[in-house]
């Protein structure tokens, strides 16, 4: 299949910037998404906007990113969804760049069965300054042959794709490297801070971390790093978005856990932390990005 058209279903802090990427590359863009904002600025560009998601349903590439479970359920199997709307021998791949479990994937999977739609999962890390710079890594899972398929619409945002396995294999790595990520958030900007009130900059301490074991994505330049606690920050919604994020990765993390009877003790102490005193851990977020 000759990929010409994508949608885009949410155009966010991370979407909006993929999306970007996309329609410079030379694809047929359509944008869905619920802020009247957003939709006139792709609007311009010359881009097809909508509010109404089963107006993507003719795109050849769906990328859906959502906020949570009960949007992307809605969006493609409600009564208004892709799943009733998408043309008779159209078989568009559907790729669920949202942070899910296996079990949700495997129910859209199942809800479009006689659809001849392909579902993928392909989570994406690297964060906003990945999504604006097209250096994200994207984690595929579902049907291999339908993720060499979409290759040429991943490049444009991404520089590094990984085929993970069945579909939900890809989100299980992504809730993995979330575990790990959320809690070097945290813990980086901690440190920082404290080695700044001691005299020790961030441009000084970055280049010694990153040939050490307390290297991180966040401390392996200090421009980047700065750059990321900028845009987590940057205004009160864009902090409290940030936060909602992490606590809903948190909370799939420990579903995962349960499910398959891990212990996951500090998983357990980060997610608490995360939604008790998260919200103030962050406003100290700030005096990184602003230095």
């Amino acid at each position: 299949m000759k990929i010409k058209s994508v949608a885009f279903i949410g155009a966010g802090n991370m979407g909006a910037p993929m999306a970007r990427r996309t329609q410079e590359a030379g694809f047929d863009l359509i944008v869905c998404d619920r802020d009247d904002r957003v939709l006139e600025a792709f609007k311009k560009d010359g881009a097809r906007v909508t509010l109404d998601a089963s107006e993507c349903s003719t795109a050849d590439v769906i990328i859906v990113l959502l906020a949570n479970d009960n949007q992307i359920m809605e969006v493609l199997l409600g009564d208004d969804g892709l799943i009733n709307t998408i043309p008779a021998g159209h078989a568009p791949i559907i790729c669920i760049m949202s942070t899910t479990l296996p079990g949700t994937l495997n129910s859209i999977k199942d809800g479009f069965s006689s659809s001849g739609a392909n579902i993928l999962d392909a989570p994406i890390s690297g964060g906003i300054v990945g999504a604006q710079n097209g250096t994200l890594t994207v984690m595929l899972g579902g049907d291999e042959y339908a993720a060499k398929q979409v290759e040429p619409v991943l490049r444009t945002f991404s520089n590094r794709t990984f085929f993970c396995g069945q579909l939900g294999a890809g989100e299980v790595v992504k809730i993995i490297n979330n575990m790990i990520c959320i809690t070097n958030m945290f813990l980086t900007a901690e440190v920082v801070n404290l080695a700044e009130h001691y005299g020790v900059s961030f441009e000084n301490l970055s280049p010694i971390l990153a040939v050490s074991t307390g290297m991180n994505f966040l401390t392996i330049d200090a421009n980047n790093g700065r750059a990321q606690y900028q845009e987590w920050t940057r205004t009160e919604e864009s902090r409290e978005a940030t936060l909602n994020v992490l606590s809903k990765d948190l909370h799939l993390a420990l579903s995962l856990a349960d499910a398959s009877h891990s212990d996951a003790k500090l998983l357990s102490r980060i997610s608490q932390h995360v939604d008790s005193e998260g919200g103030e851990s962050i406003k100290d977020w700030a005096k990184i990005g602003k230095a």
